[in-house]
């Protein structure tokens, strides 16, 4: 359910920060979702029970893998995904797939909490400063 994402218009060969998900990477225009059960993604589709996933929404965009998402998607992404991620904000409790055990698990550590929280307003920022550059988003989905 992973993704790499890198705004076109910013400097590619600062961007790759080495799978961080930090303020630095994100102001530097790359961010990251792990590509397993506990990937942003995957913990907002278990909590909001709904499938939230990069590739289906690379494919309502038309996108394939190296392809840009240009300007005028990522502002129809971002009414898309802004009340997405506000939802799962104001969750008390957060959620992940045991694939092993193939079972629902509860997040209930409110620091675990805070950092998914910090993660999706990450992206929150990361697809701001796309908008803010004028920028179209290059998908390594």
């Amino acid at each position: 359910m992973g993704a790499d994402l890198y705004i076109k218009n910013m400097d590619r060969k600062k961007q790759y920060t080495g799978f961080e998900v930090s303020d630095r990477a994100i102001n530097l225009g790359y961010f990251r979702d792990c590509y397993n059960g506990s990937g942003l993604f995957s913990v907002m589709s278990q909590t909001l029970n709904q499938t939230v996933s990069w590739w289906q929404m690379a494919r309502q965009v038309g996108l394939t893998k190296g392809r840009v998402l240009p300007l005028t998607k990522v502002k129809k992404w971002k009414a898309t995904m802004f009340p997405l991620l506000d939802e799962f904000k104001k969750q008390d409790a957060l959620y992940y797939e045991d694939y092993v055990a193939k079972k629902k698990i509860k997040i209930k550590d409110s620091k675990e909490i805070k950092e998914y929280r910090d993660w999706a307003d990450k992206l929150m920022k990361f697809i701001d400063l796309a908008i803010e550059k004028k920028s179209g988003i290059i998908w390594s989905v």
